[in-house]
């Protein structure tokens, strides 16, 4: 008989049940959630306060924006207008006072969009008694999310569409050309972690047609959003030379003014607003072809570059040159960075006004062409042909507004952000 004690089986305890790691907040917040949508972004303040006060914080809105702005092709935002004018009745209507921002999110080919009809970001209705309203005619700039709107009159506008702001600035100085073009340029001043809004306005203006000859006085003035500065315009240096209509633009660290040919001699260059110094600090020479026409000529950014755009070779086909960087012993010269031929589009409407480049990409760039139609065209930049893409008229505002088909259009590129605009003590619409 076997008597030795048999053997103790140990019984192991498993071990307790680890609780889930925690992730660092950096990791989350600067990481992942800066990934997401600005729509998911807004849900998240309601959390707590920490995660509000987080991403309100500066350096999370800002690495949210440079994700924006790597991580994918710009969208479009249209900003339409209901038109003054009825053409089919041949009668002025009263003045709007609704503006609607809509967004066309990029497809996976370039020049292709996934949202048809366009999403609607934002529509107002009417502005506040305090500002002067939204006029028929306007000019849109955007900038990392904010959208500068100018107006005929001494009012600048600002929205963030993705947030849901739109504020009235201050009242600029009082203009006495009535009669030109709204325009107004919107950059990042990243010396003073600025967003900068442009524009100019004339103390005296005064054409003597028998002369030939104009008698003005200029002044240009910016506003800063952010920082400690008052929330109010500063006056600049005085521009060199007069402006005329055609639309600035922002390229790098400038703004780029148009000159005005009615002035003599006729200045042969485009004007440089530096926003490090914030002054005028350079003549650059007017590309091939400058028409002085607001119609006709459009400067653009493409790829970092400053770019204009002409049918100075035919009213059939389109130029479009591309200013190369100058340095001390070379200054900035024009080349030409593609011809576009819309082909047996031109004989459809295609028109030669209006042809305004948007944004280029692997060999292309999409274009928008107001002629006679509002249409949005992908554009071979080696000549093999021009693609329409999109009618704004059936593809922007047909599910929203069915009974008046009568609107103007303004097409930017695109990235929503988290940039606020405002204090607390300003006029919001």
């Amino acid at each position: 008989m076997d008597h030795r004690r048999p053997e103790k089986r140990c019984r192991t305890t498993p071990p307790p049940l680890t609780a889930g790691v925690a992730l660092p907040d950096d990791l989350i917040f600067m990481e992942i959630l800066v990934r997401l949508p600005v729509k998911c972004l807004l849900r998240f303040k309601c959390v707590c306060r920490s995660w509000r006060a987080r991403m309100q914080d500066a350096g999370f809105v800002r690495r949210q924006c440079d994700f924006s702005r790597t991580s994918r092709p710009p969208s479009m935002l249209v900003v339409a207008r209901k038109n003054a004018y009825n053409d089919e009745e041949d009668e002025e209507l009263s003045e709007p006072e609704d503006i609607a921002f809509y967004r066309l999110r990029p497809g996976h080919k370039p020049g292709d969009f996934e949202t048809k009809p366009a999403e609607l970001l934002l529509d107002k209705a009417a502005c506040p008694p305090e500002a002067a309203g939204v006029t028929d005619a306007i000019h849109a700039a955007h900038c990392d999310g904010l959208v500068a709107l100018a107006t005929t009159t001494n009012q600048v506008f600002v929205c963030n569409p993705a947030t849901q702001e739109l504020v009235a600035l201050p009242l600029g100085s009082p203009d006495v050309d009535t009669d030109k073009f709204p325009s107004v340029a919107i950059g990042f001043d990243r010396w003073r972690d600025q967003y900068v809004i442009a524009r100019y306005f004339y103390r005296r203006w005064c054409y003597d047609k028998s002369r030939r000859k104009l008698d003005y006085d200029i002044g240009h003035e910016v506003f800063a959003l952010g920082g400690s500065d008052s929330w109010s315009w500063e006056l600049t240096v005085d521009p060199p030379h007069s402006i005329g209509g055609t639309p600035p633009v922002c390229v790098g660290d400038a703004f780029y003014w148009a000159c005005d040919d009615l002035e003599d001699p006729c200045p042969s260059s485009l004007l440089r607003f530096g926003l490090r110094d914030r002054t005028f600090d350079d003549l650059v020479p007017c590309p091939p072809h400058f028409a002085y026409n607001a119609a006709l000529d459009h400067l653009a950014e493409l790829d970092g570059k400053l770019c204009h755009t002409n049918n100075g070779a035919s009213l059939t086909t389109f130029e479009v040159w591309q200013l190369a960087d100058g340095d001390d012993t070379q200054p900035a010269q024009w080349s030409l960075r593609c011809r576009i031929d819309p082909g047996p589009l031109y004989d459809e409407g295609f028109g030669c006004y209006g042809f305004q480049p948007l944004w280029a990409s692997r060999g292309g760039m999409l274009v928008r062409v107001s002629d006679n139609d509002e249409m949005l065209y992908w554009c071979d930049e080696k000549g093999r042909g021009v693609e329409e893409v999109l009618d704004l008229e059936d593809d922007v505002d047909s599910e929203h507004d069915k009974e008046l088909k009568n609107h103007v259009y303004h097409v930017v590129p695109y990235r929503e952000s988290l940039v606020p605009i405002t204090p607390s003590n300003v006029i919001k619409v």
